[in-house]
């Protein structure tokens, strides 16, 4: 399923999302290969990171007592969260307020808890989400446009200006704002297995960020 996922994705920004040159991914596989010929790891380890999947961490902000919003990891805007964490209440609905900055990128991601509705309050986006069997479709949005990211489907939000930031809420039925990093979970998975895989070189696979970019800078 990554392999396709990523297959489905343009290497402009899997360069971006990753951060690394457009021409490492030259070799990625044909989507949906299921089986292929590889070795297992020689001396598999269990990460001791893999925590950060699961516990609150630094890159989470609450916008209680109407707080303005603080920088994410990545450096691309600023995130806003309220959900049941610090507005005890909301125990069936969880909300973000996303600010991406020109050029930006929301990272790779899925959400394992929900689905996502969104609306866009300001600028332009480009946004692809991928549901797996080769199922994938790239929308382009302008403020006033809203959307739906079904759970557990892998997706990105690209600013497509250059000079103005890109704007939009996340509201999820859930009690909390929750996703998964692609970047992260490859880095998280055994380094053998990821490079066979997506038929990148392990010294690639080694490098990848093991924190959240979350909110990722334009070139």
């Amino acid at each position: 399923m990554v392999d396709d996922w990523i297959a489905h994705t343009p290497k402009s920004v899997l360069a971006q999302n990753f951060g690394l040159n457009e021409s490492v991914f030259s070799t990625i596989p044909t989507p949906d290969p299921y089986i292929l010929n590889a070795t297992a790891p020689t001396n598999p380890q269990l990460s001791n990171s893999t925590s950060g999947l699961f516990s609150n961490s630094s890159y989470v902000f609450h916008n209680s007592n109407n707080s303005a919003s603080v920088p994410v990891p990545g450096g691309g805007g600023h995130l806003s969260i309220v959900d049941s964490r610090n507005f005890p209440i909301a125990k069936t609905i969880a909300a973000a307020i996303v600010t991406l900055s020109p050029g930006g990128l929301r990272e790779l991601h899925w959400h394992p808890n929900a689905e996502e509705w969104l609306y866009f309050s300001k600028g332009h986006a480009r946004a692809t989400t991928f549901i797996g069997g080769a199922n994938a479709r790239t929308f382009d949005f302008s403020a006033g446009d809203t959307a739906v990211f079904p759970d557990n489907s892998g997706h990105y939000i690209e600013n497509t200006s250059q000079t103005e930031d890109l704007v939009w809420i996340e509201i999820y039925k859930s009690d909390r704002v929750a996703d998964i990093s692609l970047t992260q979970w490859l880095a998280l998975t055994p380094v053998e297995i990821v490079a066979q895989t997506l038929k990148l070189p392990v010294s690639v696979v080694q490098n990848l960020k093991k924190q959240k970019q979350l909110l990722i800078k334009g070139n």
